[in-house]
């Protein structure tokens, strides 16, 4: 089947080229230079890859789409996506296609905790991805290595998902579509690598928090009574401090806080009303997905 590796670059000259060597053995390569400003597009030319670059940097997800248009346009069956950087390992591509070859996934995700390389993974980041995970499986239904970048689909998946995000984000907008659209995704596990140059392109915190931040913005669209009902919980859990401060010294004797049981009262009706929202919008959500 006709396989296009579409490698999403930013920045990368000290990789880009052995990265499009390793991978040519398996398919055409793409390399999306989203706006670098270093050798990434020469090198990756001379590499052997087909390079499109975007003038401006625009973001992974606007990368990647770039990568996906580019393979509908020229009739491929199969698209592998992988980092730039040398974390993933290109000679583990047929792990990927081989499920989509025999007919048995349509998305298939390379993921890092399925053969100890979780062990490897600083703790730091460790911790960050759990928070990912389980925010993309609220708003999915899907437990996956929700950010891992090495995956690959066939052609149906490719016309299904359509992506809104521009930035990190994609990944778990990826899956969130592909599970709206009826994609059968599976997992297979690879190994990563964490010791390579320009690792940390994006401050680590902001990155986690704005993907968190993405991830929240759908929760909120897609499944509103989950994060208003959250919301509204720990309205009414602050209200029940607040609350258990202002009487204490009263049994005791004494009187109660007036200032805490104003607080209680506030977050009481914050609470109350977040959880009328989340159920509105709740409603809303299904007559539009109807």
């Amino acid at each position: 089947m006709k396989t296009l590796i579409v490698i999403p670059a930013y920045n990368e000259e000290l990789t880009i080229g052995s990265v499009v060597a390793l991978a040519k053995k398996y398919g055409d390569v793409l390399v999306v230079d989203d706006g670098s400003y270093d050798r990434t597009s020469e090198i990756a030319q001379k590499a052997g890859a087909v390079v499109i670059r975007h003038k401006v940097n625009m973001g992974k997800g606007a990368a990647l789409k770039s990568g996906f248009e580019y393979a509908l346009s020229q009739d491929y069956d199969i698209v592998v996506t992988l980092d730039a950087d040398g974390q993933h390992n290109p000679d583990e591509i047929p792990l990927l296609v081989d499920p989509i070859m025999k007919g048995e996934a349509d998305l298939v995700i390379g993921s890092r905790y399925l053969n100890g390389s979780k062990k490897k993974i600083p703790i730091y980041r460790r911790l960050g991805l759990w928070v990912l995970n389980k925010g993309t499986k609220a708003v999915s239904g899907v437990e996956v290595d929700s950010q891992s970048g090495f995956r690959a689909m066939n052609r149906k998946a490719l016309e299904s998902i359509d992506l809104e995000s521009e930035d990190y984000s994609v990944e778990t907008d990826m899956v969130v579509k592909a599970k709206e659209k009826g994609i059968r995704i599976r997992e297979v596990p690879i190994s990563v690598r964490y010791d390579v140059p320009n690792k940390h392109k994006k401050n680590p915190l902001v990155h986690g928090l704005s993907v968190l931040a993405s991830i929240v913005s759908l929760i909120g669209y897609r499944r509103p009574l989950l994060l208003f009902g959250v919301l509204s919980l720990i309205s009414f859990i602050v209200a029940g401090v607040l609350a258990y401060l202002a009487l204490e010294p009263y049994y005791k004797g004494g009187n109660v806080y007036l200032t805490q049981a104003i607080g209680a009262g506030i977050f009481v009706i914050i609470g109350i009303q977040l959880f009328v929202a989340g159920l509105l919008l709740n409603v809303l959500a299904r007559m539009v997905k109807e």
